[in-house]
């Protein structure tokens, strides 16, 4: 039911399920703990600094023995998956102002406190694993399974000894399309509070559907400590103008007075960013093409999941130093390339709206070149983030083919920003040469565009090194599984939709069960550069940790390419990416040697990442 002013008093009923049976390996966290007894032994001598609440795996089903391990050192290269105690140490940031603007200061102390009800106890979380885990998803902590003891009450403004309150920004300038009832408007300038009820026969929007179905799951299979996270839905204004933007975020700071606030919104975002965390509003989203020192700008308070652009530049660039620059040519179309040495050139954007993407070029030209890449031309489109700009051809990527096909370019380098032209005009031409993509959330998912406008362009002829992860059919994602226990009754097709925001709600209630029961932005600081550098072995899972001064998540990428008559799964339309190696996941620096063909079996698997909202300003 969209409420004007949420009452403060409402409480969800959360039930807490019965333990299941440790099952499984534990995934990528469990490899991080050494033998219990050296655990123990460290326990005593460093208590005193302990910063999160991560705990030991649980001797049965209903007992836990609940500690918090040191956190690792961060480092250039994550260790290895089985790491030891040496590794060990403390991470944190500077910065955050802990009397920010509506908090009491209570969430800033040095340290986050450890759970209180420490010892042996029955558990009240249905971990999973063996060690436990908190959730199926081998990404999700180790098992906090109880606690019974003093969460310090207000610690941070949003917080009381009952609840977190969140808010979640959903911009109305989009319409979901697809899914059982078709296109579905969003509401614009509502409020919703999902600890109330839906009126009797109300239907809600998909969205909402989704969140309420969110609010329950994580309240019951993460720790918050005694409290309850309380989900309040901001559909804001169809403008995304920064006035726009700044006036929604003033409003719903007035109405919720949040912890956190995870943003879904396309444009300006930073400006709505901005006036939340001037505020000491925790924010929280994928936030794609951002530079590192956007998150800096509010230490601990704004954190992403996708990778920043100076790591997505690192790790694109690493991938065609080792994999591409001095190997031959070999997925050219074009007659008598095939095992020649490669001519480059380059496609970006110039478009000053993406300052981001211009970035990103640049970097990726000034690393390639110390490994001794040489771009032969360079060409650029003014307009993006669209994928055709009318209906015809534009004169300069005709223009722009052209050269390139009379020059020899085999390889384009094209890192980010989707732009549908330069492909249907190299078609055109017959023009077929090798395409690097770098992944940028859009270019390399199966929108609806089918990789811009031109299949027939790209099709075996085009790698993306792409950060999102491998999807196999909807039923075998964790976020449909996860959204079923939560009892989503709505059909399949539907259930893409409403797993949209699964990985943002992820890192947000990983980062509020890391930071302890004494939460605020320093405790959330502290948990999360307490997470180890690991490597990921699960094609779904990304690796997530946090280097010093680093506020996202993502740190691996999978190569894809590109197979214009490939179906992804859930999805009869031509034109899928396909997972080399099953979407084997890789950090910066460690893809396998050999040329970019060197793992293609022709066996791979359509991802089925797809978009899933179409934004305004996209021509389909």
């Amino acid at each position: 039911m969209a409420e004007q002013n949420p009452p403060d008093e409402a409480r969800p009923s959360v039930s807490t399920p019965a333990v299941a049976e440790p099952t499984g390996t534990g995934g990528d966290w469990a490899r991080k703990y050494p033998p219990l007894v050296t655990i123990l032994v460290a326990l005593l001598l460093a208590i005193a600094v302990l910063p999160s609440a991560l705990n030991l795996p649980q001797t049965n089903p209903t007992q836990t023995l609940e500690y918090a391990p040191v956190p690792p050192e961060d480092s250039d290269e994550p260790p290895p998956a089985d790491g030891n105690l040496s590794s060990l140490g403390l991470g944190s940031s500077p910065g955050v102002a802990e009397d920010a603007e509506g908090g009491d200061g209570a969430g800033g102390g040095d340290v986050p406190g450890l759970p209180g009800g420490k010892g042996v106890n029955p558990s009240t979380k249905k971990c999973v694993g063996n060690p436990p885990r908190q959730t199926e998803d081998p990404s999700s902590p180790p098992c906090v399974a109880y606690f019974d003891g003093d969460n310090f009450g207000a610690t941070y403004q949003g917080v009381t000894r009952e609840e977190i309150r969140l808010l979640i920004y959903i911009d109305g300038n989009v319409a979901e399309t697809g899914g059982s009832r078709g296109q579905e408007s969003r509401p614009e300038n509502t409020f919703f509070d999902l600890f109330e009820p839906p009126e009797e026969g109300e239907r809600e929007h998909v969205q909402v559907e989704a969140y309420r179905a969110w609010q329950r799951y994580f309240n019951e299979r993460y720790q918050t400590y005694g409290r309850l996270a309380h989900f309040f839905l901001h559909f804001g204004n169809r403008s995304s103008s920064p006035e726009a933007r700044r006036a929604d975020a003033s409003e719903g700071y007035a109405r919720v007075k949040p912890f956190a606030v995870l943003t879904d919104a396309l444009g300006n975002e930073l400006d709505y960013v901005e006036e939340m965390a001037r505020r000491g509003v925790l924010n929280f989203g994928s936030f794609n093409s951002k530079e590192e020192s956007f998150f800096r700008r509010f230490p601990k308070l704004v954190w992403g999941y996708q990778p920043s652009i100076e790591l997505a530049a690192r790790t694109y660039s690493s991938y065609v130093c080792k994999k591409v620059v001095g190997h031959p040519t070999v997925l050219s179309g074009n007659p008598g390339q095939n095992g020649t040495p490669r001519k480059f050139g380059i496609l970006h954007t110039t478009d000053e709206n993406y300052p981001g993407l211009i970035r990103l070029a640049e970097l990726v030209e000034e690393q390639i070149a110390q490994c001794g890449a040489q771009i032969e031309m360079r060409a650029t489109f003014p307009t993006c983030c669209y994928a055709m700009r009318n209906d015809e051809s534009p004169d300069d990527a005709a223009a722009n083919m052209s050269e390139f096909q009379s020059a020899g370019i085999t390889t384009i380098l094209w890192p980010g920003g989707i732009e549908g032209h330069h492909g249907r005009a190299a078609a055109a031409q017959n023009y077929y040469p090798e395409w690097l993509v770098l992944g940028d959330g859009t270019l390399d998912t199966n929108h609806p565009v089918r990789l811009s406008s031109n299949s027939a362009a790209f099709d075996g002829h085009a790698i993306a090194v792409s950060a999102e992860p491998y999807e196999p059919g909807i039923e075998q994602q964790l976020c449909y599984q996860a959204l079923r226990e939560a009892g989503a009754s709505r059909p399949k097709p539907d259930m893409h939709w409403m797993c949209e925001p699964y990985r943002n709600l992820t890192q947000l209630f990983t980062g509020i069960q890391v930071a302890g029961p004494r939460l605020g932005p320093s405790s959330v600081d502290k948990g999360y550069h307490a997470i180890p550098p690991v490597r990921s072995d699960n094609p779904q899972v990304p690796a997530c940790f946090y280097n010093e001064n680093d506020y996202t998540c993502v740190k691996d990428t999978q190569a894809v390419i590109w197979d214009a008559d490939g179906e992804a799964p859930g999805d009869n339309r031509p034109g899928c990416w396909r997972s080399i190696q099953g979407g084997k996941r890789y950090l910066t620096g460690e893809h396998p040697p050999g040329n970019i063909d060197a793992h293609i079996t022709g066996q791979e698997p359509c991802t089925g990442r797809s978009v899933a909202v179409v934004y305004w300003p996209y021509p389909v």
